[in-house]
């Protein structure tokens, strides 16, 4: 179990005096795998697993995780999620207070448990929103993640996200990134093509793309399968 603290930017009255900062306690959880006793140079994995607010609520994501980095040959990693399942309904509007949730524990995590500085970000649904707006809201200079794996996003995500491609107001990093984007049947075909066409156009020379449509799955039963592939994509190019 990993208990973290982290600050929550508000403002708060102390004897007439402004605070800028809350300290909360927060819990997560990670997997280490058995070779973690004899190597702790490994990447880790940071899951965002809310609870869906429209669909069948999934309480594996993790352990999907974890199938999916064990599909992959000679490969092994930390995986890391909050260890509460929160109902909670992710707005782009909300972005930076999830962000900071995982900025802080990738430091707690980066202190006690891994040497290895490779961070993949990934989430489904508007938790996935969460991942593409931290693709583009990061600091070049500072930039937490190195990967990203979003499956069947939310529209108002997608939305921001094609409107900040389309004014140019996304980062210029100079390291690679690799982000996986993939669809199933229940999410918008139209906006989600659109997006993956804008990104291909584009050709961010820092960006890495890959993309999977599941037309043949429904939101429910995708995520085993999206999460594998991207985690292939990300570790295996």
């Amino acid at each position: 179990m990993l208990k973290f603290y982290r600050r929550i930017r508000r403002n708060l009255i102390d004897d007439g005096k402004v605070k800028k900062y809350l300290i909360v306690d927060t819990k997560g959880k990670i997997y280490l795998p058995a070779s973690y006793e004899i190597n702790k140079n490994l990447p880790a994995i940071y899951l965002i697993d809310y609870q869906e607010q429209h669909f069948q609520i999934a309480t594996d994501e993790f352990e999907k995780v974890i199938s999916g980095v064990n599909q992959i040959d000679n490969f092994d990693a930390l995986i890391v999620t909050l260890d509460a399942h929160l109902d909670i309904e992710t707005q782009p509007g909300s972005f930076e207070d999830h962000y900071d949730v995982f900025r802080s524990m990738a430091s707690y995590v980066d202190e006690n448990y891994t040497d290895n500085t490779s961070r993949t970000f990934m989430g489904r649904g508007s938790e996935g929103g969460i991942v593409l707006l931290t693709l583009l809201h990061e600091n070049p200079d500072s930039s937490l993640f190195d990967n990203y794996i979003a499956t069947d996003p939310s529209d108002p995500f997608m939305n921001n996200m094609i409107f900040m491609i389309e004014n140019n107001d996304v980062p210029n990093y100079i390291n690679t990134k690799k982000l996986h984007f993939s669809f199933s049947s229940d999410n918008n075909y139209a906006n989600c093509t659109y997006l993956i066409d804008l990104v291909e156009n584009t050709q961010f020379p820092w960006l890495k793309f890959g993309s999977n449509e599941y037309p043949n799955n429904v939101y429910e039963d995708t995520y085993p399968i999206s999460f594998a592939t991207g985690l292939k994509f990300v570790f295996e190019n």
